[in-house]
């Protein structure tokens, strides 16, 4: 009899510990506990905004890109070539700049100083750039390798490259959704640069959370989040990837 209700009472004793166990909040700080999470306007489908959060006031992804840029803005200068404008040039390199540069693929586009793609053999000049800002194009690029390489012949000796490219990300909903192929994390960048500037001067850097990932996914602008939050790095949610190389 009493090895049977032994049995019967096994389960009800293992869940009262279990219980008493959370009650005392041996589990991780503000971790909720199993069915007990509080969905709020993310018990959704959809995101908060399909626009990236520039509809709410500014892209999370802008916030690390733009802070990559104004650590690097020493090298903004001379020569410089941007993808599609010149506003980060423009921004950061200010007077420094003796010549601001707009490599588009439209010819009709304003301002387009080359028209050339990337990511094939083209006639960009050699050896003819001080610094190449190429902010979160590379995923639009089939033969990524290729435009880096191509990136790399046009700097002169001591020129540099400033990259950063999507790691998680929603994806563009208009007409550029069908030219978005990849995303990248950090393990993926130290591997292209390895086979590709293997020797070369470059640092690799990750900014993102799960915080930022997720804000970043809803479209939740920049207005709406806690900055001091968004500096905090973990790299198993790599929001954005930057690339310094210096020729």
């Amino acid at each position: 009899m009493y090895i049977r209700l032994k049995s019967r009472l096994k389960p009800y004793v293992q869940d009262f510990f279990k219980r008493v166990f959370n009650s005392l909040n041996f589990h991780t700080k503000n971790t909720p506990l199993v069915g007990k999470i509080a969905w709020g306007d993310f018990n959704r489908i959809t995101p908060i905004s399909s626009n990236f959060g520039f509809d709410r006031g500014g892209a999370i992804d802008r916030y690390y890109i733009e802070s990559f840029l104004a650590s690097e803005a020493s090298l903004i200068k001379g020569n410089v070539l941007e993808i599609a404008d010149n506003f980060y040039s423009l921004k950061f390199g200010g007077s420094a700049i003796t010549k601001s540069n707009i490599l588009h693929l439209n010819e009709n586009a304003p301002g387009a100083t080359y028209v050339a793609d990337l990511g094939q053999e083209n006639s960009m000049p050699s050896d003819y750039f001080d610094c190449i800002i190429l902010t979160q194009t590379l995923q639009y690029i089939y033969d990524f390798k290729l435009a880096l390489k191509n990136c790399y012949r046009m700097l002169k000796k001591g020129g540099t490259l400033l990259l950063t490219v999507p790691g998680i990300s929603p994806i563009e909903a208009g007409e550029w959704r069908k030219f978005w192929l990849w995303s990248f994390n950090e393990a993926s960048i130290h591997k292209i640069c390895t086979e590709l500037f293997e020797g070369e001067d470059y640092i690799i850097n990750s900014y993102g959370n799960v915080y930022a990932a997720i804000s970043f996914l809803h479209g939740i602008g920049i207005s709406e989040v806690d900055k001091a939050k968004l500096d905090v790095r973990d790299s198993a949610f790599d929001v954005v990837l930057t690339l310094r190389l210096t020729k």
